[in-house]
């Protein structure tokens, strides 16, 4: 059975191009993409050259148009690309952050 794409029903699609900083307020790059669950409504991943990071920790400034994570730079760029969104990819993305998956 084919997923659904949900990109229409993603609210989160508006933080796309916004400016990620990283815990020390370095610029890291620009959310490329949104991944969100919408069985759970939930918003799971942001994109920022192509490494996945953990939505459950941003800060999100809409005023401004940037994201803070409380994350390292070389943290970020050494995090694995996104793959299927699946709990063992969740487990592997939350282990490589240091935080258990939840």
């Amino acid at each position: 059975m084919e997923e659904a794409d949900h990109r229409a029903d993603n609210p989160y699609t508006a933080m796309e191009g916004y400016e990620l900083q990283d815990a020390s307020g370095v610029r890291v790059g620009k959310v490329e993409e949104t991944v969100y669950d919408a069985p759970s409504d939930v918003l799971k991943y942001i994109i920022v050259n192509e490494h996945a990071i953990p939505a459950d920790r941003i800060e999100v400034d809409a005023e401004n148009e940037s994201v803070w994570v409380p994350y390292n730079r070389e943290v970020i760029e050494s995090a694995p690309t996104l793959e299927d969104p699946s709990g063992e990819f969740d487990r592997v993305l939350h282990a490589h952050y240091g935080e258990p998956n939840r």
